[in-house]
């Protein structure tokens, strides 16, 4: 092109798209013959075109386009645009660019990084991100009669840093699970113990009662059945208690009181501290809420007393406190956090205390003074993760031999309140027999669940269908049998769960009511999740428990 003497020169340097300039029809277009441009056109037209970089000029009150080489794949598979108006080239994305392209013909240049617009270039609909910058173009009068976009697009980079953001907040959630499963294995010794202990008064209990009415002595009665059922809703609250606690839980932040969740943990502390470590609390009334995850924080917890344990060879006092602290400017430059006011979480141990080499390196991933065993050196790490990306800070005192003090500050929350814990269920009167001869389908694979269940549900007047895994109550559900209710486990085994099941029945039989029964607890996932909105009742259950639960379905 630079041979050809018919081209401009002003194109010499323009490409593949300075040969497209110099033949386009320009007579066509508002812009007029390349003959007759203005100086200031063929200017900034021969920068664009000469430039490597991608841009498009957009000349006059009509936004004639004009672009290099590199702005070619920016415009994809777009119908051509040499000599079209901008805003009808990126029509879809005018609302957003339009305004931006206005203060540019206003003589106000705009450079916007990683901007993400909804476009269309290949015959649909995609979001795409680009860095980009409006200029303005003056003529030599120093009136705005263009402006030069110079742009990059950034789709593939947000994209690959947004997919390394999910990559490492999913290794994080898997290294916070991890961690709670080591706590929860440290749990084993000290809950197998309780266990043991309620087991023992359950059996105890019944032989007692079994020896009595051999004997006559039915005055006694009561005692025993009353020792019975308070171990037996001991242990269903402990259960429910690991079962929570074990869960993976996404993180969600909101308003929490420390205290309710120190209350929560205590007994799960206490067991994991054994009975020779004295478990004393101290805890402020009327804390202030704090806005964190409540599920990290117990993780936190139950973490910081674990290691307090093991530092006083499991025997010593382990005291938590909390209390409401005002951090002034000096204090809050050393921790690095704003002056104002804070909740302070304080565990301390009477252990053997840590050197200063290693409360220095105490919060590094994968380090740690116990044997490979006892543990990955995780824990501290993600306590100290969790405090600062709730903005607040760790501080540890300790030296050898005077025992540890760790103090998590907490940045006060002002906003929401904190939701107050849910009410009691008011006492019902014993419900009504059945009197209409109604059926319920028990499918449960527990033959002493199922048999005590199956009785109660008798004693309501209900005729019981009794099997014990999916396919079977399957069967009764596509037989022509009357069933009013299906009382199902959601974790029966043979391949099918409780929820298909019940999703196959209701289907089958769309007037048939679902009560759910599980032993996984409200927050299991997967296969074993609860169906949203259905009713559950979680085992262990007591018998008034369920007849509240059949009778309020079928009234």
């Amino acid at each position: 092109m630079q041979n050809d003497p018919s081209m401009p020169r002003f194109l010499a340097s323009g490409g593949e798209m300075g040969v497209r300039v110099g033949v386009h029809d320009w007579a066509a277009t508002p812009l007029g013959p390349l003959s007759t441009w203005p100086a200031s056109l063929r200017i900034a037209a021969g920068m664009v075109l000469s430039s490597r970089f991608p841009a498009c000029l957009v000349w006059g009150p009509e936004l004639i386009s004009l672009y290099n080489d590199a702005f070619v794949p920016i415009l994809g598979a777009k119908p051509d645009a040499l000599g079209r108006p901008f805003n009808e080239v990126w029509h879809e994305a005018w609302p957003l660019i339009g305004p931006i392209a206005e203060r540019a013909f206003a003589g106000e240049p705009t450079f916007i990084e990683d901007y993400a617009l909804e476009i269309q270039r290949y015959g649909r609909a995609e979001m795409a991100s680009f860095t980009f910058c409006y200029s303005p173009v003056r003529d030599e009068d120093g009136k705005v009669v263009g402006m030069i976009d110079t742009v990059i697009e950034t789709t593939a980079r947000i994209g690959a840093e947004k997919a390394q953001a999910d990559a490492l907040r999913l290794t994080e959630e898997a290294l916070r699970q991890s961690q709670k499963m080591e706590a929860v294995g440290q749990l084993a010794g000290g809950v197998a113990h309780d266990f043991n202990n309620l087991l023992t008064g359950i059996s105890g209990s019944l032989e007692l009662l079994s020896q009595r009415v051999a004997q006559g002595r039915l005055n006694e009665l009561e005692r025993h059945i009353a020792v019975a059922k308070s171990s037996a809703t001991k242990a269903g609250v402990l259960t429910r208690r690991l079962l929570t606690f074990s869960r993976h839980h996404p993180l969600e932040r909101r308003a929490v009181d420390i205290n309710q969740v120190i209350g929560d943990m205590e007994d799960l502390i206490r067991r994991s501290a054994g009975a020779a470590v004295t478990l004393e609390l101290e805890c402020d009334r009327g804390l202030w809420p704090v806005w964190i995850d409540s599920h990290q924080l117990e993780n936190a917890l139950l973490n910081l007393c674990l290691n307090a344990r093991d530092a006083m060879s499991s025997s010593g006092a382990l005291r938590i406190e909390t209390r409401k602290v005002a951090l002034p400017t000096g204090a809050t430059r050393e921790f690095r956090i704003e002056a104002g006011d804070y909740v302070l979480l304080r565990v301390s141990d009477a252990g053997c205390g840590m050197t200063p080499e290693i409360v220095q390196r105490m919060f590094e991933p994968f380090y740690t003074t116990k044997p490979a065993e006892r543990g990955t050196g995780l824990g501290l790490s993600l306590v100290h993760d969790f405090v600062r990306q709730s903005g607040g800070h760790v501080h540890v005192r300790s030296q050898p031999g005077q025992g540890t003090d760790i103090d998590l500050y907490f940045p006060r929350h002002g906003g929401a309140a904190m939701e107050p814990p849910a009410a009691l269920p008011a006492a019902t009167a014993e419900p009504p027999r059945v009197s209409q001869g109604e059926t319920v389908l028990l499918a449960e694979d527990d033959a002493a669940v199922r048999e005590v269940t199956a009785e109660v549900l008798k004693e309501m007047g209900y005729t019981v269908l009794e099997v014990t895994d999916g396919a079977s109550a399957l069967k009764h559900l596509n037989a022509n049998a009357r069933i009013d209710l299906l009382v199902c486990d959601l974790a029966l085994p043979g391949g099918m769960n409780g929820r298909r099941v019940a999703e196959m029945g209701q289907a089958l039989r769309p007037g048939m009511k679902v009560l759910f029964i599980t032993g996984y607890g409200e927050s299991a996932e997967g296969a074993n999740a609860p169906v949203s909105g259905a009713p559950l009742l979680l085992k262990p259950y007591t018998l008034d428990d369920l007849m509240r639960e059949v009778h309020a379905l079928m009234r």
